[in-house]
């Protein structure tokens, strides 16, 4: 008698190698491998562009920044320094030049000759530098403003004025936001009315 075959065994004619096992159901079509690997890229993409929108905002906002700074030009110029030789302070020889050093900016040079080592000259210097300011404020109006003095190379006076902001002085008159500090002053000084005035609104 032929020996039984084992239940479950291979028949002789079937081919070696293909039996149910190497049939595979968990391969991934190609189409939907692409579809995963394109997420990640347009992520990317989407992303270098935001990124490169933002940079370009940010450069115009620069640009419109430095166009709207830079100095007025020659003929502002010359027309601030004629309304500026009419102030006391340089008809006197206090201040000797003046310029734009930025569209909100201006530098003055004072005379060699006076000293701020004493509460005397600073206060001459703290008075040219506010008369000074109050042109510049109509000469360059709606902006902060800034003015620098020196003495040759030597910053003696600074001084600030805030376009949004009004003070209030002693008997309730308002009047600009301007602070001076000059070389010498006590720490935290701004002198003259301007330092005993308060906010607008203020208590």
């Amino acid at each position: 008698m032929a020996e039984e075959q084992p239940r479950g065994s291979k028949s002789e004619g079937t081919k070696p190698g293909l039996d149910f096992s190497d049939l595979s159901m968990n391969e991934v079509p190609a189409s939907a491998t692409a579809e995963e690997a394109e997420g990640p890229r347009r992520s990317a993409g989407v992303g270098l562009i935001v990124i490169g929108v933002l940079v370009a905002a940010a450069l115009i906002v620069l640009g419109a920044r430095l166009i709207s700074n830079a100095a007025p030009g020659e003929e502002a110029e010359e027309r601030l320094r004629q309304r500026l030789s009419s102030l006391p302070v340089w008809q006197r020889g206090v201040v000797l030049e003046a310029g734009y050093a930025a569209g909100n900016k201006l530098r003055l040079e004072f005379a060699p000759s006076l000293s701020v080592m004493g509460e005397e000259g600073r206060t001459i210097v703290r008075r040219a530098a506010q008369d000074v300011m109050g042109v510049l404020i109509e000469e360059r109006p709606d902006r902060d403003l800034y003015i620098d003095g020196y003495q040759g190379e030597e910053r003696i006076v600074s001084a600030e004025y805030r376009a949004k902001s009004t003070l209030v002085g002693p008997g309730g008159e308002r009047i600009a936001d301007i602070v001076v500090r000059v070389k010498g002053d006590p720490e935290g000084g701004m002198g003259g009315a301007y330092g005993r005035a308060r906010p607008a609104g203020g208590r």
